[in-house]
């Protein structure tokens, strides 16, 4: 089968994954989007068990590297509370062997997984860490797990795990923390990634008040002597620090330039594919598709999901340079603006 490559109708091409594995998680952090399922908010551990096998990750993982995919992030609610994790990844990396496998955590249980995940394929692994301040760092999680959490981080840096430190910034909170993150990423010789709230589940409740904009801590991260460079993926902007630490900001909040550097499509817990966050209309079902088919045929069905999602794709924000004015699509519907013509490379 030739490898394809999918571009959107606004120009950008398809490359990365998003893979919510599971919709349970150990924590109950007060913003938690839940990668937009539209359940609403993570499920208690062992009330909602895992609808897609290792099996069915494998077939994704291979659909997906025909497309052009190459970068598989895999998310949750909490990974690491599959017990079959090792397993997620390792079938990925059998049908993806040149992509890049990462992996969002909270980093309660890393320290157990690390070895076993770096030995099957995992590269990079991102551990929220949004407080180093213990108590802060319960009324941000809802768990007294800053502990646990930072053993994770040493237990993957010790086994060769590219780790990057994610700390979403919330008014009132942590907003004073930041050079203290940055410092102890510095000790540590990993990223910072510095994310801007989203009103997205449960991030929507106490939105106005807890939102910070992130364009304050670069203005003092400019002011501190920092260089800034762009990431392709969201054009995020990346401050290199005088002693070369790095911290990337995450700022998808009404911002036309992170939507349009999007290359990617979402997977939910429950088999549906999405093409954004933001995305409240029904997604493409992909389980139907695959499950007890032959997999040749699996294979063919999961990638005209991929093509079908990749028809729904566009910017959640764009801005009218007409009217100096931001669109946002709130319901999920197609924004009504002119835009390229959909491309498929074959």
């Amino acid at each position: 089968m030739l490898e394809k490559r999918l571009i959107d109708a606004y120009g950008r091409p398809l490359e990365n994954l998003r893979i919510a594995v599971t919709r349970e998680c150990n924590y109950n952090c007060i913003f938690c989007h839940l990668e937009g399922d539209p359940i609403g908010k993570p499920q208690k551990i062992g009330t909602m068990p895992p609808e897609l096998t290792p099996e069915d990750y494998s077939i994704v993982a291979e659909a997906a590297s025909k497309i052009g995919i190459t970068g598989f992030k895999l998310t949750g609610g909490e990974p690491l509370v599959r017990n079959d994790i090792v397993d997620i990844v390792h079938n990925i990396r059998k049908y993806a062997q040149n992509s890049d496998i990462s992996m969002t955590t909270n980093g309660y249980l890393l320290e157990f997984y690390a070895k076993k995940l770096r030995d099957v394929g995992l590269n990079r692994v991102n551990i929220s860490i949004h407080s180093l301040n213990r108590e802060t760092y319960y009324k941000i999680t809802g768990v007294d797990g800053l502990e646990k959490a930072l053993n994770g981080l040493d237990e993957a840096l010790k086994y060769n795990l590219k780790v990057k430190i994610n700390a979403s910034i919330v008014n009132g909170l942590n907003n004073n923390e930041v050079i203290e993150l940055i410092k102890f990423a510095s000790d540590k010789k990993v990223t910072l990634q510095l994310i801007e709230l989203q009103p997205i589940n449960a991030g929507s409740r106490q939105f106005n008040s807890l939102h910070y904009p992130l364009s304050l801590i670069e203005d003092m991260l400019i002011k501190n002597g920092a260089k800034v460079i762009n990431r392709k993926l969201h054009n995020r902007p990346i401050y290199i620090m005088p002693d070369g630490t790095t911290v990337e900001m995450v700022k998808s909040y009404n911002n036309p330039i992170f939507c349009a550097g999007c290359m990617r499509v979402r997977l939910l817990a429950d088999g549906t594919l999405t093409p954004c966050i933001n995305w409240r209309k029904p997604g493409v079902s992909l389980l139907p598709r695959i499950r007890n088919k032959p997999r040749e045929v699996a294979i063919k069905n999961a990638i005209d999901a991929f093509i079908e999602v990749n028809t729904l794709r566009r910017p959640y924000t764009l801005y009218n340079i007409n009217t100096n004015q931001y669109i946002t699509n709130n319901d999920g519907a197609r924004l009504v603006l002119p835009k390229k013509s959909i491309k498929f490379n074959y």
